[in-house]
């Protein structure tokens, strides 16, 4: 059986939103087994993703559609499907009452043009859509099948768990219990991970081995993907092969499935009982803000202070003359961290010092300090100038400072 997936949006097309969409749903259904063979992005335009439909329904069993089923007139999706299938679309009224109850949830009324969102192909099943305003609906002809979801990514994400997965597998009669399970990296590069997992990589049927590259948070996610009749029993085999690589690769894993780097962090801190503060200079505030949008953040994070000028985070930290020598980086990041730390009164504390690359050739350079009862220590990170996604990057490079302390503060109490 083949499958393709069907991007729709204009704005996908101008590169003004990237589609994650796609491949979330293509890592969903390898986990039924079911082959992805194309891949295609289409604008809002009725007659090309008719065009793009047809070209899809003569090679593929199953075809999915994401966006265009929004209420405005560029959403086009319904309408492309009812036209290539020659069925009319008629009104529904249960998926209607279902769009009216959410607005009424949200303390609105619904529009004349959502009324649009409750139309779908005669003799399509319709798929309701509590966590949005854009039901959906499989239109099923000559053994083949059109699956619509919304744009949205958290609503195209429950469509695929609560109705595209469990039609997908009644369909495919799948009797097997797939489970999957992702370890989540930071600190090591994909070819790495593959070289120190390559055998098992090589060996793995079931379970199976992925590799996944998110560039722009930096992290490496690995999916173990396990079949059995029992879930218990593919729970068994995704553990013992985990085991196995967290032998290899404990180091550099922080944490699981939908854990994030944030909030393992913010966990450890909390249950360590520490405070954490930080001075920024270089990139800007980011770490700060990463820091305030985490999970009980009032419990560690005490205190944030961008400074612009080496005169105002002397006179704000009380930081020793020598601060201001522009070459001295390194110690503008200890000072930074000691006299954060010491005004804020925590247990740690953050400083970041750098400069930008000047021109083409040349590198980022970022110095990350961290001040502890213990001493102070710093690392420096370079980074190509046309590199994207610094800050993210340096961002999560400083926490990660924070964690293998933590983490080394576990491990030697003494």
């Amino acid at each position: 059986m083949k499958a393709e997936i069907i991007a729709v949006g204009t704005e996908l097309l101008l590169g003004q939103i990237v589609d994650t969409n796609s491949a979330y749903m293509a890592q969903q259904m390898t986990t039924i087994g079911l082959d992805l063979h194309y891949k295609s992005t289409v604008g809002d335009n009725l007659e090309r993703i008719k065009s793009t439909l047809r070209n899809a329904l003569g090679r593929s069993d199953f075809i999915i559609t994401t966006g265009g089923i929004g209420p405005t007139l560029d959403d086009l999706t319904r309408e492309a499907v009812a036209e290539v299938l020659g069925k009319p679309l008629v009104f529904n009224h249960v998926l209607f009452d279902q769009i009216s109850e959410f607005f009424t949830r949200m303390g609105r009324t619904a529009s004349p043009n959502n009324r649009k969102q409750a139309f779908i192909p005669e003799g399509a099943i319709p798929i309701e859509n509590p966590v949005g305003t854009a039901p959906g609906f499989i239109a099923e002809q000559d053994g083949k099948a059109i699956i619509i979801v919304p744009g949205v990514p958290h609503e195209m994400r429950y469509f695929m768990e609560h109705a595209v997965l469990p039609y997908l597998r009644n369909k495919l009669g799948i009797r097997e219990v797939i489970v999957s399970r992702v370890l989540k990296l930071f600190g090591i590069g994909e070819s790495l991970v593959d070289d120190r997992l390559k055998d098992l990589i090589e060996q793995g049927t079931n379970p199976t081995i992925g590799l996944l590259a998110h560039t722009q948070i930096g992290e490496i996610h690995i999916r173990l993907t396990a079949k059995a009749n029992e879930r218990s029993r593919a729970e068994t085999l995704n553990a013992s092969l985990e085991a196995e690589i967290r032998e290899r690769l404990q180091e550099f894993i922080f944490g699981v499935d939908e854990e994030s780097y944030e909030g393992v962090l913010g966990s450890l801190l909390r249950k360590a009982g520490l405070t954490l503060s930080v001075a920024e200079t270089a990139f800007g505030s980011s770490i700060i803000q990463t820091l305030k949008l985490m999970e009980g953040c009032p419990e560690f994070f005490r205190l944030g202070v961008t400074v612009v000028s080496p005169e105002m985070a002397q006179k704000l930290l009380n930081l020793p003359s020598s601060f201001q020598k522009e070459e001295g980086y390194s110690d503008m990041a200890k000072a930074l961290a000691k006299g954060v730390r010491r005004l804020a009164g925590s247990d740690l504390g953050l400083g970041i010092a750098g400069h930008a690359a000047a021109g083409k050739g040349q590198d980022h350079v970022v110095y990350i300090a961290l001040a502890h009862s213990g001493g102070t220590d710093c690392i420096e990170q370079r980074w190509p100038q046309a590199m994207r996604f610094i800050e993210n990057r340096m961002t999560k490079t400083a926490l990660a400072q924070v964690r293998k302390y933590i983490s080394n503060r576990s491990a030697d109490p003494a």
